[in-house]
């Protein structure tokens, strides 16, 4: 899988500036728009382009929206943007992740969540909030492990996407951050990252209350699906610049 990954984006890298524009597009679109559907939103990709380009002119009412769909946008680029460079995981760097994805009229929000929520998507048990503080320091302690230092990417991208989820430590963008910080391990590394496919969802929130190896079986099929679906995309892309 490794080798697959890394095969890929020596292909992309082939690619010319405005076939690699169009790829990047399309990929970015589709990551966003499976990360919302994860969490019930439904966006079109007319929702998408206005969020993250500059150039249209929103609709003030659905600014709020926007404004979370574009600090994703920024989150994956920048965690793209690292690819090869050294990772740290601790706290700072958890808390760096959220502070990307808070939308720009919340930036100043990264605060712990403070209450118990009843009505919730994520219906695994939960820290309690006064808790929070605790469970985190002590997954940021088990970064400095050997078992952490010896644990083989996939499955420390797993594990750390678990335990975030399973403290659930900000309020309304945890999954995100959750997904984020999976995805930030696994592109560091060279691999491709697992988008969970939004057909997925209920399978999704089904391994957050069970095994970590089924968790482990979700995102290993996703990188691979999602590493079918890019190499479709370039080819397509690639055939169209030869007029086919």
């Amino acid at each position: 899988m490794h080798e697959s990954s890394e095969l890929l984006l020596e292909k992309l890298g082939m690619l010319g500036p405005q076939q690699r524009a169009n790829f990047d597009e399309l990929f970015l679109m589709s990551w966003i728009f499976h990360d919302f559907a994860l969490e019930g939103t439904v966006l079109t990709v007319a929702e998408i382009k206005a969020a993250i380009d500059p150039e249209i002119i929103s609709t003030p009412n659905l600014i709020p929206s926007y404004n979370h769909i574009a600090s994703l946008y920024d989150g994956i680029n920048a965690i793209l943007g690292s690819r090869g460079k050294r990772l740290t995981l601790n706290l700072d760097w958890l808390k760096r992740l959220h502070h990307l994805l808070l939308p720009a009229d919340k930036k100043d929000q990264v605060q712990y969540r403070k209450d118990n929520p009843i009505h919730r998507m994520y219906f695994h048990d939960l820290a309690q909030a006064d808790k929070i503080s605790y469970r985190m320091r002590k997954l940021t302690d088990w970064f400095r492990t050997e078992e952490c230092k010896r644990a083989h990417p996939i499955e420390l991208a797993c594990e750390v996407h678990r335990e975030v989820i399973r403290i659930l430590p900000w309020p309304e963008i945890s999954g995100r951050v959750a997904r984020l910080a999976m995805n930030h391990i696994l592109v560091n590394e060279s691999y491709w990252p697992a988008i969970v496919h939004h057909v997925d969802r209920q399978r999704y929130y089904d391994t957050l209350q069970r095994d970590q190896d089924e968790l482990l079986e979700l995102v290993v099929e996703s990188i691979r699906e999602g590493m079918v679906a890019s190499n479709k995309l370039y080819q397509g892309i690639v055939d169209s610049s030869r007029g086919f």
